[in-house]
């Protein structure tokens, strides 16, 4: 069975699991996929289905995941992430995925710009950044899962990412490296399209799409944005105060969709726990 099919295999049996053993397995499952990321993905991904089944299997003769694993379910969890066997492979496979996927998601926004070039050094530097930013926050959010309590480890995780975005936007907006590339109309067109067409692979290719789904309505509508601004007729209608307004409107509304979509998730796992 592949990795993918496993995943899903693994989310359809979670909605039989009780409250109680929902909460439990759920925090086991997010250490273990967080905390073994150089890790084979699929041995780790076949051993999650195992102990869930397992845990079922208990659950139909009134045994508690608690009861089954034991009360330090951490020591367990870092015993099994001993047992699997490392794929750096397969890690670099997985970062440069999100590295590109990250890179091409800074990229579109960009193109609403009246600018004549791109900062490729910036955008290089300011994407590897945000690629190890997110990286850092999943393995910390590791390290304090099972050490503090949901509130404070909510409070340590959003305070750390959002001194780290505010290092992203200042890298984005404020560092020049000189090594400029001029961007033609019809050249920022070809892009935006080839970035579409690569973020739409990458999405399809995911094991973990619902992370991704918030930052659709910004990448499209931002994507949209640039192709007109870049057709002549239009271009000298959005080039007025009026139209920069506008369009300053129609990106923000992107904005909030994302943000909506992201309290929906974040409901609906608060939910699930």
């Amino acid at each position: 069975m592949k990795t993918n099919k496993i995943i899903e295999r693994n989310a359809e049996l979670q909605e039989h699991l009780t409250k109680e053993n929902k909460k439990y397995y759920g925090n086991l499952l997010v250490y273990i996929r967080v905390m073994s990321l150089i890790r084979d993905e699929k041995k780790s991904e076949e051993m999650l289905l195992e102990i869930l089944e397992d845990i079922l299997e208990g659950q139909e003769h009134g045994q508690s995941a608690e009861y089954y694993l034991g009360k330090n379910p951490k020591q367990v969890a870092d015993n099994i992430i001993k047992e699997l066997p490392i794929n750096v492979i397969d890690t670099i496979k997985i970062i440069i995925s999100s590295l590109g996927m990250l890179c091409l998601m800074k990229l579109i926004p960009i193109f609403v710009s009246f600018k004549e070039y791109i900062d490729i050094g910036n955008f290089l530097i300011s994407g590897v950044y945000l690629v190890f930013l997110v990286i850092a926050l999943l393995l910390f959010m590791g390290y304090c899962l099972y050490r503090y309590e949901s509130k404070i480890m909510n409070i340590i995780l959003s305070l750390f990412f959002g001194l780290g975005l505010v290092v992203f936007f200042l890298l984005s907006f404020q560092l020049n490296t000189g090594l400029q590339v001029r961007l033609s109309n019809n050249l920022g067109i070809f892009l935006i399209l080839l970035a579409l067409l690569i973020i739409s692979y990458l999405f399809n290719k995911t094991n973990e799409k619902q992370m991704w789904i918030p930052f659709i309505p910004p990448i499209v509508i931002s994507a949209i944005a640039g192709i007109i601004i870049r057709i002549n007729f239009f271009r000298t209608i959005i080039n007025t105060s009026d139209g920069r307004i506008g369009l300053a409107i129609v990106l923000i509304i992107g904005l909030l969709l994302q943000y909506l979509l992201m309290w929906f998730i974040f409901r609906k796992l608060k939910k699930n726990d």
